[in-house]
């Protein structure tokens, strides 16, 4: 028996999620909105040891933004915290969400909690080096807990681990993020910054207007990239406005929607098309998930694909109403890695394989030793 716990740190709320992987009892569930966490990430510290001392917690999954290679919290270094959490000096001193991310991992670092961080898809070894190259966002830290929820729902189905083969996406409040897996081992990912449009941020960006920006804007935000997806360009300002058009039949609610989803199928379709082995499902999670009308144009739009009809939409495993599929997959993670029984997800996953940076799989060599030295020094 193993008590784990897993922590999903989304763009509206950080989730937690407690369970004992033996019975399947989840203890522990909470979403705490994002903005009291960035305002005092303490919060979440003081309610790990409050749990810890009333469960005794065999492993936590903690926040890892991009990610960093599989490793203890108390192991990880001021340079593995700060390129997991990149931001400008500029932007640290605006307070960005990610800012109070940083400083919850460094409370973590400094805490005697059994807590591990864990990597993105850029860390993986199962993705080819090719497919990484010039890239940062091949699905970060979070986005591989759902991958974990996705594969043990396939389980529980009585799949066994080498014949998992998988599309995992999560359409979240920021971005949309898909994730390709073969054999239980991730191996593509057309995800967010990198990926195609989400309700708020707008995905990858031509290179001409990166060109273009770094002359008019050279220190601009990052909050430019949670900008440019659907909200933007429809004026919606959040999935409960898109369902209710939907529900009254506003045109641009219909239309807004018709984009979510549009995201959504190119970037499975891009996956699929390159698949060694033929997908058996798509898994779409994510809050957009959550509500009905805008769920079901997301299926219907995948129906509509010709590389992608004949696979059937399912939902990860969610031990939870409370906390989201991401918070799930990062207890079943935190499950594997005390040595329960979700180690097959650790292993076929191959976590503990995994290494390098953010920037590890910048071509340039000069550019990526600037990269280094510019965001894994303080400020």
């Amino acid at each position: 028996m193993v008590r784990a716990l897993g922590i999903d740190p989304g763009t509206g709320s950080m989730d937690l999620l407690a369970f004992d992987d033996e019975t399947g009892e989840v203890f522990y569930a909470e979403a705490i909105p994002r903005r009291l966490v960035t305002e005092d990430p303490s919060i979440v510290i003081e309610r790990l040891m409050r749990i810890h001392r009333a469960y005794g917690l065999d492993a936590i999954v903690a926040p890892s933004g991009y990610g960093m290679p599989l490793k203890r919290v108390q192991e990880a270094s001021d340079a593995d915290i700060r390129l997991a959490t990149f931001i400008t000096c500029e932007d640290e001193e605006r307070g960005l969400q990610i800012v109070g991310l940083r400083r919850l991992m460094q409370m973590f670092r400094d805490s005697d909690l059994p807590a591990w961080f864990t990597p993105g898809g850029v860390h993986l070894p199962s993705i080819p080096a090719y497919r990484k190259a010039n890239r940062i966002d091949m699905a970060t830290a979070d986005k591989i807990f759902t991958v974990a929820a996705a594969m043990a729902a396939e389980r529980l189905g009585g799949a066994r681990p080498e014949n998992i083969n998988i599309i995992v996406v999560e359409i979240g409040q920021a971005y949309t993020s898909a994730m390709l897996v073969e054999e239980s081992r991730i191996t593509d990912a057309i995800a967010g910054t990198a990926g195609f449009w989400g309700f708020m941020g707008g995905g990858f960006m031509d290179s001409e207007l990166a060109y273009a920006l770094a002359a008019v804007r050279p220190r601009f935000s990052k909050k430019l990239l949670f900008s440019g997806g659907v909200s933007s360009i429809y004026g919606i300002s959040g999935f409960d406005e898109l369902e209710e058009g939907l529900g009254r039949g506003v045109g641009k609610a219909r239309e807004a929607a018709n984009m979510l989803a549009e995201g959504v199928v190119k970037a499975a379709s891009a996956l699929v098309s390159t698949a060694r082995k033929r997908p058996t499902a798509i898994y779409l999670s994510g809050r957009a998930m959550r509500y009905p009308l805008i769920s079901r144009m997301i299926v219907e739009g995948l129906k509509r694909s010709p590389l992608l009809s004949d696979l059937p939409a399912k939902r990860p495993l969610l031990l939870s109403p409370t906390a989201k599929e991401g918070a799930s997959g990062a207890a079943i993670i935190a499950s594997g890695l005390a040595g329960g029984a979700y180690r097959w997800v650790v292993d076929s996953l191959g976590l503990r394989e995994s290494s390098g940076h953010v920037f590890s799989w910048v071509v340039d060599e000069g550019l990526k030793r600037d990269l280094v030295d510019e965001f894994a020094s303080t400020c």
